[in-house]
């Protein structure tokens, strides 16, 4: 056993120097969201604004915590909604719309409307408050929790194969299988939470349903008791060696320790995930030699070896013949239009011919991929066992060096600003116990998020084909947006909308390294996923019809903007949630 254990970390490390910083990104990702590794920032804290409610809850129960949360969330409505100098009343429509629009109260309305149709002063509040943890239970069902399966494959298939494309994050949505992983898992989890009621129990089962993971990440279409089954029966008498294998690795979160978690971030993540990997690899090979049969499960067959030549052949036999036959077509872009395209791949509208020339530039990044697989260096979609993949699945075409029309740029921006305004929100109402507005503008949308990823989208154009690089560039790009933004409100309105000192590698309190971490993740999602998803939504429905929605949507910006230059929303800032008006400042002092 203790040689198996050196066999498999000898082999860990050399799939790790294949795939270092590729395997060094997703475990950042799933540490950050919470999928595993948690203690990676558990000295960080990128939204460190109160925990007084999570305290309350733990400590008082979660009767006294609601009470409590719902008179913060009612004072600071009542707070708001007072009356208005400037009109003389708090009466009318007028007023209404003023304080809805001027004062940043439209959640407090809601509030307020809430509360007058169920006749209680606290539904309101409540209501709002587990609106936004259903969210939130959401994102940690469909996403969080399936990014460990995810992680899997992408070890799996890094063990076998020199390159792992970067759209593995989205097999399961190809495969046409998201759901039943999320309740596999989620099955997983409550059972395991079951034994955990009898101590010992948990901590046997953690090992006994260690495999249901890789099982999923290779075969997605196994029930959930066909998974928590299946991985019983593999660990039945190896749960020793799993354990002896963790303990093997203490050093290494002792190390992590001394390091305030640095070397958990580029070492001892990706390292654990690859030997368990090794591990995982070693007891489906033993556990199909005593049980053939079960290979109608286990029948991801070249996840684990190459493919024959001819029957790779065989299978992309049109892509074979496509790359022999395919001649370049001359660029449609040329001029101003040539220098935006080339370098920001921004185009004003697409005419015929250059849909004609996206589509070549399509085809042939697609035959590209294709040709990765014919080499043997690429995992064969083409040979996996689950008939959906073999087709051309919709999300295939989330072509990342695309280009962009203005209108579908304009709507991009809004969609992020939007996005990024029920995010500040909702974390702050889950953190700090508050349902209120936030950022400086006074209608639901944050603009630092849409120009922020716009940018990551335009400027960083030519490194899309490099998602390591894109990422590095884009935490960057995000870090020089965000400070000069803090430098130019602070200036003009002499107001700081949010601080970061006290924080781990802050500069001037502007900006900080964890920060910046999350701007970049979420650009790295926007960019590859939810850009081209919009894109080509936008397209399905008719640039043409929808620029009509981008001119209103940027008249009514441009309209906040103005009226918010002189009348700014000081209620609450951005993610620290902390708002310092120096004039007052200095008043106080």
């Amino acid at each position: 056993m203790k040689n198996n254990r050196k066999e498999f970390k000898k082999n860990a490390r050399g799939n790790i120097s294949r795939h270092y910083w590729l395997y060094v990104f997703i475990c950042v990702v799933a540490a950050y969201l919470g999928t595993e590794q948690v203690r990676t920032f558990r000295f960080l804290d990128v939204f460190s604004i109160g925990q007084n409610t999570n305290a309350a809850l733990l400590v008082r129960g979660i009767d006294p915590a609601l009470t409590d949360l719902t008179d913060t969330i009612n004072r600071s409505f009542l707070s708001k909604v007072g009356k208005i100098p400037e009109l003389g009343t708090t009466n009318g429509v007028f007023a209404l719309i003023y304080r809805t629009i001027a004062g940043g109260t439209i959640s407090n309305y809601l509030i307020h409307m809430i509360n007058s149709l169920t006749h209680s002063t606290q539904a309101g509040p409540v209501v709002l408050m587990v609106l936004a943890a259903s969210l939130h239970i959401v994102i940690w069902l469909f996403v969080v929790q399936c990014l460990a399966v995810v992680n899997r494959r992408f070890f799996v298939e890094g063990k076998q194969y020199e390159k792992v494309p970067f759209e593995r994050y989205l097999f399961f949505i190809r495969e046409r299988k998201w759901w039943n992983v999320v309740k596999t898992l989620f099955l997983k989890n409550v059972m395991w939470f079951l034994w955990a009621l009898t101590i010992v129990g948990g901590f046997i089962k953690h090992y006994s349903y260690l495999l249901v993971p890789y099982i999923l990440a290779e075969n997605p279409t196994v029930s959930g008791t066909q998974a928590i089954t299946l991985s019983r029966k593999m660990m039945d008498g190896r749960k020793k060696e799993a354990f002896m294998i963790s303990l093997s690795l203490l050093g290494w979160y002792v190390l992590d320790v001394l390091t305030l978690g640095i070397s958990n971030i580029f070492w001892t993540n990706s390292y654990r995930i690859a030997i368990f990997s090794e591990f995982y690899i070693s007891v489906r090979a033993g556990y199909l030699t005593q049980h053939p049969s079960e290979t109608a499960i286990f029948n991801n067959r070249y996840l684990y070896e190459y493919a024959p030549q001819p029957l790779l052949d065989k299978a992309y036999a049109s892509e074979i013949k496509d790359l022999k036959q395919m001649d370049p077509i001359e660029n449609v872009y040329t001029g101003f239009k040539g220098f935006l395209e080339r370098n920001f791949g921004l185009v004003f509208r697409l005419s015929k011919k250059e849909k004609a020339y996206e589509q070549y530039n399509f085809l042939r990044w697609d035959l590209e991929s294709a040709k990765e697989q014919i080499e043997r260096r690429e995992y064969p979609v083409r040979l996996s066992p689950i008939p959906e993949i073999q087709k051309r699945h919709r999300l295939r075409y989330l072509y990342p060096a695309r280009n962009y029309s203005v209108t579908s740029v304009l709507l991009l921006f809004f969609f992020m600003s939007f996005v990024g305004w029920c995010w500040e929100v909702s974390l702050h109402l889950i953190n700090n116990g508050q349902f209120v507005d936030r950022g400086v503008l006074h209608l639901p949308w944050l603009p630092i998020y849409g120009f922020g990823c716009v940018f990551i989208l335009l400027l960083l154009r030519r490194w899309r084909q490099e998602p390591i690089k894109e990422f590095l560039y884009a935490v960057i790009l995000c870090g020089f947006v965000e400070y000069f933004t803090s430098v130019y409100l602070q200036a003009v309105y002499h107001t700081e909308w949010w601080s970061y000192k006290g924080y781990f590698l802050n500069l001037n309190g502007r900006i900080c390294a964890e920060g910046l971490l999350v701007f970049g993740l979420g650009g790295m999602a926007f960019v590859y996923i939810i850009a081209p998803l919009l894109d080509n939504w936008f397209r399905k429905i008719g640039l043409e019809k929808l620029s009509k929605l981008a001119i209103v949507l940027l008249v009514v910006f441009v309209a906040d903007v103005i009226y918010s230059h002189f009348y700014p929303n000081e209620g609450q800032g951005v993610t620290t949630g902390t708002v310092v008006n120096e004039h007052t400042k200095k008043a106080d002092g």
